[in-house]
């Protein structure tokens, strides 16, 4: 596609889901698709992933594996009327979403978006919704599935993420960022 309809040399690939009403799908670079289970003791709880050592920004690539340039990606969004993005925690006696006990999202994770806007569990311009929320309990291996859908499609893809409740003994994380799909 070449949403910004200028030369053609900055045209990209990109994987078009018909079958959700025709939607035009961005995938992380595959650094971000999936980052394994850990304990990164020596990183900070709160703060974000990409402050950490072996962390940074995500960042999206087009079907063939390169690079989505600033102004394609700006051009799509301006095309585009609504915008989702899913969030996979894969967590080990840790909180990702909604907290059991407490019964509450004090250690919920946060996301910052393409818009430099911070999505919180309380957020109402791009409201986040747990698909399926295994993390709860703090109990063993589980996952949390977050998705942000939004008609602010300014605010997709997502770009970072910081985590809470890390750093005990026992406790882990990993994730997966799944791709950023625009329609209407």
């Amino acid at each position: 596609i070449d949403p910004n309809q200028g030369c053609s040399r900055d045209a990209f690939r990109v994987f078009c889901n018909f079958t959700a009403g025709g939607e035009t799908c961005l995938f992380p670079d595959k650094k971000f698709e999936a980052v394994r289970l850990a304990a990164w003791s020596k990183e900070q709880p709160g703060s974000w992933f990409s402050a950490f050592k072996r962390g940074k920004k995500f960042s999206y690539v087009d079907a063939d594996g390169n690079p989505v340039r600033v102004t394609q990606l700006t051009f799509l969004r301006l095309l585009s009327a609504v915008a989702h993005q899913n969030f996979t925690l894969l967590c080990q006696n840790m909180v990702a979403w909604y907290e059991a006990d407490s019964g509450g999202h004090s250690r919920a994770l946060r996301f910052l978006t393409h818009s430099e806007t911070e999505l919180m569990h309380n957020s109402t311009g791009a409201p986040i919704r747990a698909l399926y929320d295994g993390c709860q309990a703090r109990k063993g291996q589980e996952r949390t599935v977050l998705q942000i859908a939004t008609p602010r499609v300014e605010q997709l893809p997502l770009i970072d993420v910081a985590i809470q409740d890390f750093g005990d003994t026992n406790q882990k994380f990993g994730f997966e960022l799944g791709p950023v799909c625009f329609g209407g």
